[in-house]
C-alpha cells in the first residue's frame, strides 16, 4: 500500500446475518481527488442477498445545494420505507432542478441517477463533484431540518429491496452474490473551487 492509501476491512462471521462476507473500502487520495474502492464478498457456503453503498455526512450550510440529474422518488411512509415510484415533486425535492438543502427535509431514495452529483457551498465558494460507477444506480438524499450536516449517498438499491423485491418489484436494484462471488463499485470526489 502506498502513503496515499488507506484500506478499511471488515469480516462478517455468519451470525443473526446468516451469511459471512467480507466488506472493504480502499481510500486512494490524488492531486485532485479522492476515490473509494467498495467490495463484498460473499464468503458463505449460500446464495447471500447483496448491496453497496456509500454513506458519507458532509457540512451544511444557510446555501447549500445538491444537483443530480434523477428520473424518479420513492415516497416513504411514516417509517421512512419507500411505498410508491413518482416524479420528484414538489420542485424544491427534485435534485435534477437542485435542492436547497435548507428548504426541504428529505430522506428518499432516487432513481435514475446518472451517478454524478454536484454539491456546492456558496459562502465559501467551493463545490463537490460526486461521480459513482455501476452499480451505483440509486441516490440517497438525506437533509434531516435543523442539523449540521445532510447526506448525499450512492447505492446499488432502494431502500428496503428485499421486501419490494418480495413483493414483486423488479425496479429495485435486489441482487444475489453466490458463493465466492464479489460485488465491486467505486465512488469519487473532487473538489472544485
Amino acid at each position: 500500500m502506498r502513503a496515499h492509501e488507506a484500506v478499511v476491512e471488515y469480516r462478517h462471521a455468519a451470525d443473526a446475518w446468516p451469511w459471512a462476507y467480507r466488506a472493504t473500502q480502499r481510500f486512494a487520495l490524488a492531486p485532485t481527488s479522492l476515490s473509494i474502492a467498495l467490495t463484498l464478498r460473499n464468503e458463505s457456503a449460500a446464495s447471500m442477498p447483496a448491496g453497496l453503498g456509500w454513506h458519507p455526512y458532509f457540512p451544511r450550510t444557510p446555501r447549500t445545494t445538491i444537483t443530480a440529474e434523477v428520473q424518479a422518488i420513492w415516497l416513504t411512509d411514516d417509517e421512512i420505507m419507500p411505498t410508491t415510484l413518482a416524479p420528484p415533486r414538489p420542485a424544491a425535492a427534485d435534485p435534477s432542478r437542485g435542492v436547497a438543502v435548507d428548504a426541504v427535509a428529505l430522506d428518499n431514495c432516487f432513481v435514475g441517477w446518472r451517478r454524478r452529483a454536484l454539491i456546492e457551498w456558496p459562502e465559501s465558494g467551493m463545490r463537490l463533484v460526486m461521480a459513482a460507477e455501476p452499480p451505483l444506480d440509486f441516490l440517497v438524499v438525506y437533509t434531516p431540518a435543523g442539523r449540521a450536516f445532510f447526506c448525499v449517498e450512492p447505492v446499488s438499491h432502494v431502500t428496503d429491496a428485499v421486501n419490494l423485491a418480495a413483493a414483486g418489484r423488479t425496479d429495485t436494484g435486489f441482487r444475489i452474490l453466490e458463493p465466492g462471488e464479489t460485488l465491486r463499485t467505486a465512488v469519487t470526489l473532487t473538489p472544485e473551487p
